[in-house]
């Protein structure tokens, strides 16, 4: 009987380590597509809704985001496609410092708020 109770326990191990193992290159391999899908942007939508954040998320180069931004008329919906894993509340913030700056111009109604880069 103890020799059935040891043996099972190697076997338990044994695949405990295989579990931790796996899961170690999970991980690995979604930090990696988290890092290609998002380059300089974050993770993207991995941490899914209500779930909360998991692990760190990369820095967004805003000096870079705002030299990509279209020379004419744009929407918050069009800076959100060149920096898809932030927060609403962090664009909002962002473009909002930029219209302080002045280097953006607020042109529309409060609900179809477009914006322009200012000259």
């Amino acid at each position: 009987m103890k020799r059935l109770q040891r043996a099972g326990k190697r076997q338990l191990t044994s695949i405990e380590r295989q579990i931790d193992k796996l899961n170690k290159q999970r991980q690995a391999l979604m930090h990696e597509i988290g890092a290609v899908v998002g380059g300089g942007s974050g993770r993207g939508r991995t941490a899914g809704a209500g779930r909360g954040r998991r692990g760190r998320r990369a820095r967004v180069n805003w000096d870079g985001v705002f030299a990509r931004l279209p020379k004419g008329s744009f929407k918050a919906s069009d800076v959100r496609k060149l920096v898809p894993g932030v927060a609403a509340g962090t664009l909002s913030q962002r473009l909002t410092g930029w219209v302080k700056e002045r280097k953006l111009k607020r042109t529309g109604s409060r609900r179809g708020t477009r914006y322009t880069k200012a000259a």
